[in-house]
């Protein structure tokens, strides 16, 4: 087989790398947001129920909160039936577009029958174990020139940069979110204290409500949602930086002669970006006090 088939079956193999990743990430996610549903669903029953029961909860606030807490609790707990009847990353096959398929009809078919042409999270797993094994098989196998492994190095580097902003987004809304339940619960929790000495249940909504806000200002000192967010973004903008000054050759690459030390560069730089971002991400998973002391 020529150096370029070669070539070409390692590009592919990267391929189907990336897209088993992705239908992994996909299957997680959906595995996440699935238990979410299924705690909410309970929280908001027993939440109406007790609300039901307190004597001193007027009809007119009962019926202003049962009002849209129903219909939530009503989805949330859809939601996780659906997610748990049809676990799995993205579903293979289908009916692409040979016809027009009811949507509707499709989403209702999958959630009493289930959806067999997902891949689980263990299959998605061992297939993409398998595939990274065929490739550093490819790779040893293979008489590949250093160039072509760079360039596909390359292309990946503006893969990640995508996953990195990505995974930032997601960490930077949850922080938003816990924010603005701090800001809120604040808020709320001072106004009504004021009135608990005239309602004596309100007393109940401000232990409530501070325990809500103590739990959302826990989880952002502990876990460092905001810094994470803030590593990830600036590691995919470096990235981008690089790969965007290496295709028109100006910073570091304007002086440097010759597209196989470009490339070479290139790597060597965005081999040390992620090197420093995997770093900043372990010490940010180690507990406070074990950062402390490696300060």
């Amino acid at each position: 087989m020529s150096k370029v088939g070669e070539a070409n079956d390692i590009l592919h193999l990267n391929h189907k790398i990336r897209q088993k990743e992705l239908s992994l990430n996909i299957a997680r996610r959906r595995r996440v947001w699935s238990n979410i549903s299924l705690a909410m669903g309970p929280i908001f029953g027993l939440l109406l129920y007790v609300m039901y029961w307190i004597p001193l909860v007027s009809d007119e606030v009962r019926n202003a909160v049962y009002i849209p807490a129903i219909p939530t609790a009503f989805f949330f707990a859809l939601a996780s039936f659906y997610l748990k009847r049809t676990p799995g990353g993205i579903p293979q096959g289908g009916e692409g577009f040979s016809g027009y398929v009811n949507p509707l009809k499709k989403w209702v078919d999958s959630l009493v029958k289930g959806d067999d042409r997902r891949p689980t999270e263990g299959d998605l797993e061992l297939r993409l174990a398998q595939l990274r094994g065929e490739r550093k098989l490819a790779v040893a196998n293979k008489d590949v020139p250093p160039k072509v492994r760079r360039v596909a190095y390359k292309e990946d580097a503006y893969a990640d940069v995508d996953q990195l902003r990505s995974e930032s987004r997601w960490y930077r809304r949850f922080n938003n979110a816990l924010q603005g339940v701090v800001i809120v619960g604040s808020l709320a929790a001072t106004g009504v204290a004021g009135l608990a000495g005239q309602i004596e249940v309100f007393r109940w909504g401000v232990l409530g409500i501070t325990f809500i806000v103590g739990v959302a200002s826990g989880f952002m000192g502990y876990y460092k949602y905001k810094e994470r967010s803030f590593y990830l973004q600036q590691t995919a903008d470096a990235i981008e930086s690089e790969w965007e000054a290496v295709e028109i050759g100006v910073g570091r690459y304007k002086h440097i002669d010759g597209e196989d030390k470009r490339l070479e560069e290139f790597v060597a730089e965005v081999h040390r970006l992620k090197s420093e971002q995997k770093k900043r991400q372990q010490n940010l998973e180690q507990p406070p006090e074990s950062r402390s002391a490696g300060e």
